[in-house]
């Protein structure tokens, strides 16, 4: 019975392991790039700044949006303009913001088939009087010198859309799941440079929190008439993009921008991201969703692996190499969080049980939009549509007549 146990269990390591160097291999095949280029050498050879109109939705963002804004009146750019487009806040969000923004608009209701964020940058976006078009959170905070490089990199690299993943700022427990959700992110979409491949049409990543588009391509896509039901609207993006355009780039922001995505309660933070999981498989290829639960079972077993050894292997060698894969998985993990965002050191060595939870949270956002087929964000229900960024633009999907929809009010300040 013992000499039974072990042997299969020596089987069990040995699957595990080739599954481990396999997923390692692609791993470190993905990250195989070039460093990216992160200066504004291009535009200044340009000798000039296009005019870019930098939007940012909101709805109650009181304790977010001077912050925002106080960085983004302090860009080292001439040529822009601040408009802020409110969604309805019941706060001080706009009190607060009237002195910082060049045009506000405010909107209490919802149109019909959009999502709120959706639809305050579509509004946004009629007003707007730039060449290029800069959707950015309320949460996140500018350097400087940010606007002048993401510029310049997307005219190097004639991209329609320039995307980025600030840089995380982590203060609470419950935001230890945060690089787990970006890394698997990560993984499903190929890597950086198959990304920013225009042959690799499968392989796409947009980054909600910073959405740098050249006007021609936003009217070329749709705009967000085209993605208005998307729940998980900076993926839509990238997806329809890369397909329709192939000009996507991508990369991470090296602390030009920072962002704290879910600070006021574990609450926000399991809503926020259970709205989008299920919604964002509905655009990955199945193949690449494969590899992002393999690399999960990996995970999760690791300790398991670790434990079955010590108790039950005749050979003091597996546990070893057992524990010596799940430092190896650690390492992999805290090479790809390095400079994406603060570091908890508990989110390395409770790696496994974070991946439990995020698959729980996972399940969770898929029973809810299967079932209910709605969720809701910020008190407000919405019932998205999932196939936003698969289908193409609807017939019925006219900007113009969007905006006759409902009276808003807009005003240069």
């Amino acid at each position: 019975m013992i000499y039974m146990v072990s042997i299969w269990l020596t089987i069990l390591n040995i699957i595990y392991l080739v599954f481990f160097v396999i997923a390692l291999v692609y791993y470190l095949y993905i990250n195989i790039r070039k460093k990216d280029v992160l200066n504004d050498d291009y535009l200044k050879s340009l000798g000039k700044e296009p005019f870019v109109s930098i939007i940012v939705p909101t709805y109650n963002e009181e304790n977010n949006i001077k912050k925002c804004l106080k960085s983004l009146k302090s860009l080292n750019y001439s040529n822009y303009e601040i408009i802020l487009s409110d969604g309805g806040s019941q706060d001080r969000t706009v009190e607060i913001a009237k002195p910082f923004v060049d045009k506000l608009i405010v909107e209490n209701e919802v149109a019909e088939g959009w999502i709120g964020k959706n639809y305050g940058c579509h509004l946004g976006s009629e007003v707007a009087d730039g060449e290029l078009l800069l959707f950015t959170d309320a949460d996140t905070w500018h350097k400087p010198d940010s606007l002048r490089i993401t510029v310049s990199i997307l005219l190097r690299e004639k991209a329609g859309l320039y995307t980025m993943l600030p840089y995380q700022e982590m203060k609470k427990w419950w935001e230890s799941i945060v690089p787990i959700y970006f890394f698997l992110s990560h993984i499903t979409s190929g890597g950086i440079k198959r990304i920013n491949d225009p042959r690799e049409h499968d392989s796409f990543l947009g980054i909600g929190q910073y959405l740098l588009f050249t006007r021609d391509a936003y009217t070329k896509i749709g705009g967000h008439v085209r993605i208005k039901g998307s729940i998980i609207e900076d993926y839509a993006f990238a997806r329809i993009v890369k397909m329709q355009l192939h000009s996507l780039y991508y990369s991470c922001c090296d602390k030009m921008v920072h962002v704290q995505m879910y600070p006021d309660s574990f609450q926000h933070c399991w809503t926020g991201f259970k709205k989008v999981l299920y919604a964002g498989t509905k655009l990955t290829p199945p193949r690449k969703i494969t590899i992002a639960l393999i690399v999960s079972l990996l995970t999760i077993a690791a300790p398991v692996m670790i434990i079955l050894n010590a108790l039950l292997s005749d050979l003091i060698a597996w546990p070893i190499i057992m524990a010596n894969a799940y430092f190896l998985m650690m390492i992999a993990f805290a090479t790809f969080w390095h400079n994406k965002g603060r570091h908890f050191w508990v989110t390395y060595l409770l790696f496994p049980f974070l991946m439990i939870f995020f698959i729980f949270t996972m399940i969770s956002s898929t029973l809810e939009l299967v079932i209910s087929k709605q969720t809701t964000w910020k008190g407000r229900k919405y019932k998205p549509n999932l196939r936003a960024g698969i289908n193409g633009p609807s017939k019925n999907d006219d900007s113009s007549q969007q905006s006759k929809e409902k009276n808003h009010s807009k005003s240069k300040l």
